[in-house]
């Protein structure tokens, strides 16, 4: 909904959406969070938006209102700068606001019937309508008949015409009247519509023809050529070999005398290793590809400067380079891309405005200027500005501003559901920064990052910073078999990160906001709906947890440790327990490969705590009895003994590692005494 809510500008996008709301200037208090407010209004538009709740109503309330207060309110007290960047926010947001009440709720619903007119009819006519829903829920079929009653004969005459020398049923009349209260609607569309492009008050002023000369002097960042290096490699299937090449750093006569007898590359080799001028982020020649590390490796580095060894994207092939010289970027000459600035003017793929020139006016005043429609596109659109995009954006703000007067005009922005919209945005815009603002917060050297992760975006770094060291080692070790294999755990973290950050995020905000509801001070004010619990708090997880376990539901309570897991992952404590618990789960659940996967992380992760040495034999068990991977169990265990020489599980990791180098026959020997003993 939230997206939307921003979204939504013009009247055809608001055309197929619900609800309605009255005219009203005051709110009902449904529950005070410390010193924040939740209003009944905000539980009703929560409701026209997402529907009733199907179950528990206080889950309902504190999932979709009471959390996000809380978490809002935690927010400003930790980053207060919030409360004034949403202010700023406001002046944006508030036009497109009165336009989606004045067209969704009083236009598209209400038929533009005020609220007072409408309630009134309801009153009088309740048995026209469910009596299991209150008025609010049915305004919008209130308005339809309302209509109708307007306008009786209208209406008779479009049912004859609709149905001649048919007698109608009650389906056909119900049909011929939705087709009537819709044709009306369109209608109202239609009007609104022509009555902005007709008026004189609000107008849109042509953007001047670009020039080739002004676009390329403004913009002279968007005609440098792409920077690069002359390089010299060395290429080799033996990473070790190619690491001990050079005992210190060679000149470049050492390194091309290196690269003519060593590298494997036949075509340079010949040529002492000379790869030539290569474009920064691009393939390099001679079949050697992209070296994904490369620029990393090479930034404000110097001339003679020699990379360790990189791998390249192909299989098994390493590269060592020697940066003879940098071949910074240079500004193309008018002349050379003159004719092409000209195409793209004619397409309208780009084009020249000056920031402080003025869009759109009303009354003859300055109302929008170029500066705000780049920043309203940076914030929220995040589009390419083509000619079209621009020209299409300046429209849509312009027909913004109409119906935010004719809502003004209304009075509709003394309307509840007006005041609703703006809280419910205010804390979408509160939650949607909050975790930026956390990333922020981190100490983290993106120097050393770029290093590792030089080809992800700065913001995709601060975010692989923000997730807890636990998570990408668990996720390491419990992927040994695919994502893992072959691989280091630096090598691994962007995958990592791309694959849990969403869940990651998700888990925390969670936490968070569970934790910063249990700090307030709650009061509800409708007593008759039990107040709800988070279960995201630590303690309340852990519980319900053991609960399901010891209840044999073994899959469920695997979720809610993962959950533990997720939510509080940098305290190692509860960490360690989620992880081995969930691995006793699994093993207990039948999902034998999830649980020796769970274990194998396990001892990796705290090779130290007393429960590894269970860890070990646990999954070297499973190995053997319930994945017949003999040779892969028969290694744990032996490494079993080796690091528990004085364990009680000792006398079983032997018979196991015995038994699987009999073949099984001792196991088979076992079962047949046992059988001759019974």
């Amino acid at each position: 909904m939230k997206a939307k809510l921003l979204a939504l500008v013009s009247l055809a996008s608001l055309f197929f959406l619900n609800g309605c709301n009255g005219i009203g200037d005051k709110d009902t208090i449904l529950a005070r969070i410390g010193d924040e407010k939740v209003y009944q209004e905000d539980f009703r538009l929560l409701v026209k938006n997402s529907g009733k709740p199907d179950g528990d109503k206080g889950k309902y309330l504190y999932d979709n209102l009471y959390s996000r207060v809380a978490l809002a309110s935690r927010a400003l007290s930790e980053f207060p700068e919030l409360k004034q960047e949403w202010q700023a926010a406001f002046k944006d947001l508030d036009p497109r606001i009165l336009t989606m009440v004045y067209q969704r709720f009083f236009v598209m619903e209400c038929l533009m019937y005020s609220d007072g007119e409408l309630r009134k009819y309801y009153d009088a006519n309740k048995s026209l309508f469910d009596s299991d829903s209150d008025y609010y829920d049915v305004r919008n079929r209130v308005a339809e008949y309302y209509y109708i009653s307007k306008n009786q004969e209208k209406w008779n005459a479009y049912l004859n015409e609709s149905l001649k020398n048919v007698e109608p049923s009650a389906a056909d009349t119900v049909v011929a009247r939705n087709r009537f209260v819709e044709e009306y609607r369109l209608h109202l569309r239609d009007s609104l519509s022509n009555e902005f492009k007709n008026s004189k008050r609000v107008e849109i002023h042509e953007v001047p023809p670009a020039n080739a000369k002004n676009f390329y002097e403004h913009h002279k960042d968007r005609f440098m050529t792409v920077p690069g290096y002359v390089l010299y490699h060395i290429q080799s299937a033996d990473s070790a070999a190619l690491a001990n090449a050079f005992m210190e750093q060679p000149s470049l006569d050492q390194f091309k005398q290196k690269a003519h007898s060593f590298s494997q590359n036949k075509l340079t080799a010949k040529d002492s290793g000379f790869v030539g001028f290569v474009k920064q982020d691009f393939a390099l020649p001679y079949g050697i590809g992209m070296i994904p590390q490369l620029s990393a490796a090479l930034e404000g580095k110097q001339a003679g400067f020699v990379t360790d060894v990189l791998k390249a994207e192909k299989e098994s092939v390493y590269h060592r380079f020697y940066l003879s010289s940098l071949v910074p970027s240079k500004l193309k000459t008018f002349d050379r891309v003159e004719a092409g600035i000209n195409a793209q003017i004619q397409s309208g793929s780009i084009f020249d405005v000056d920031s402080s020139f003025v869009l759109i006016t009303k009354d003859g005043k300055p109302l929008f200027t170029e500066e705000d429609l780049l920043r309203f596109n940076a914030e929220y659109s995040k589009q390419y500005l083509s000619k079209t995009v621009h020209d299409r954006l300046v429209s849509m703000w312009a027909e913004v501003f109409c119906f935010a007067e004719l809502a003004t005009e209304a009075h509709l922005n003394h309307s509840w559901e007006y005041r609703a919209i703006v809280r419910d945005t205010r804390l979408d815009y509160i939650l949607k920064y909050y975790p930026a603002k956390l990333h922020e917060q981190m100490a983290v050297s993106e120097d050393s990052l770029r290093a590792l992760y030089g080809s992800l975006a700065a913001n995709d770094l601060q975010g692989i910073a923000f997730i807890p060291e636990n998570l990408y080692k668990f996720e390491y070790y419990n992927g040994y078999r695919l994502q893992s294999f072959g691989k280091s755990l630096d090598q691994v973290v962007p995958e990592i990160y791309s694959r849990l950050r969403m869940e990651y995020n998700k888990k925390l905000m969670a936490r968070k906001s569970a934790e910063a509801y249990a700090a307030k001070t709650v009061h509800l004010y409708d007593t008759s709906v039990p107040e709800y619990k988070p279960d995201m708090l630590s303690e309340n997880l852990l519980a319900k947890a053991d609960s399901l376990f010891k209840a044999g539901k073994f899959s469920e309570a695997y979720e809610k440790y993962r959950e533990l897991q997720l939510a509080y992952a940098e305290v190692d404590s509860l960490f360690e327990k989620a992880t081995y618990e969930m691995a006793v789960a699994q093993n207990e659940n039948g999902e034998f490969k999830t649980a020796e996967a769970i274990y194998f992380a396990y001892y990796m992760m705290w090779p130290e705590n007393p429960n590894a040495e269970k860890a070990m034999f646990s999954r070297g068990f499973i190995l053997n009895e319930n994945l017949n991977m003999d040779t892969r169990a028969q290694v744990v265990l032996e490494e079993f003994l080796q690091k528990y020489p004085n364990s009680e599980l000792r006398e079983s990791a032997q018979w196991l590692i015995d038994n699987i180098k009999s073949n099984g026959k001792l196991a088979e020997d076992l079962m047949k005494k046992i059988e001759a003993e019974e």
